[in-house]
């Protein structure tokens, strides 16, 4: 499995999910899950504000996975239970990490609250909307989850595609704000209802975005 394979493939499959999902919203097939009913968008604002943040977040995942692939990446056989391992360590230190990056600077600090303020101007999200966020902002979630790979890997390639798969996978659709019925998408279906009573106010809890561990540790689930 090449890197370059890895990288073309989950971001065009994310692309892919983002307008599935988007046009799954605005269906009536899916009024009996949406969360919030379907709202007024401001169509030309969003492609000005996401259509660059999907090119800039995509340049940043493909131009680090490179530049910083020894430090990422090994190309050794590694079995299940060490990709399991690898992608487990890899997205519960993304997880603490991103809680604190959202709590504590995108929420308390004033210079990092101002960015993030963009994001929340969006009171019933779609997933078109999972990149309505300032460039600052966007650019730190990337760097982050990149810091994340150096400080537990280098992880393979295939436990690399898992993590950026789940990565950009979930951060589309707790903005989807549809209510899965599904007893497999419970989990998913939780945390894409926690998020869109996080995007109702600054002021409120629900700050991680892979599990809700990180709030139920520091109380701040709600």
């Amino acid at each position: 499995m090449a890197l370059h394979s890895i990288l073309i493939a989950v971001l065009s499959a994310s692309a892919l999910v983002q307008a599935l999902l988007y046009i799954l919203y605005i269906s009536r097939a899916s009024d009996g899950y949406k969360i919030y009913p379907l709202k007024a968008k401001n169509y030309g604002r969003i492609v000005r504000l996401v259509v660059p943040n999907t090119l800039l977040s995509g340049a940043l995942v493909v131009g680090l996975s490179y530049l910083a692939s020894p430090w990422l990446f090994h190309a050794e056989e590694t079995t299940a239970l060490e990709l399991v391992a690898d992608v487990v360590v890899t997205l519960g230190a993304y997880d603490l990490l991103y809680y604190c990056l959202h709590r504590f600077l995108f929420h308390e600090w004033q210079l990092l609250r101002s960015v993030h303020v963009l994001h929340h101007t969006v009171k019933y999200p779609t997933a078109i909307e999972s990149l309505y966020v300032h460039p600052v902002e966007n650019s730190l979630g990337v760097i982050l989850l990149m810091v994340c790979l150096a400080l537990v890997g280098p992880v393979s390639l295939p436990a690399f595609a898992v993590i950026l798969l789940v990565y950009s996978w979930l951060n589309i659709v707790i903005h989807s704000g549809l209510d899965f019925r599904s007893r497999w998408l419970r989990p998913v279906a939780y945390m894409v209802r926690k998020h869109a009573r996080h995007h109702r106010s600054m002021r409120g809890g629900n700050y991680a975005s892979i599990t809700p561990l990180p709030d139920i540790l520091f109380g701040t689930a709600e």
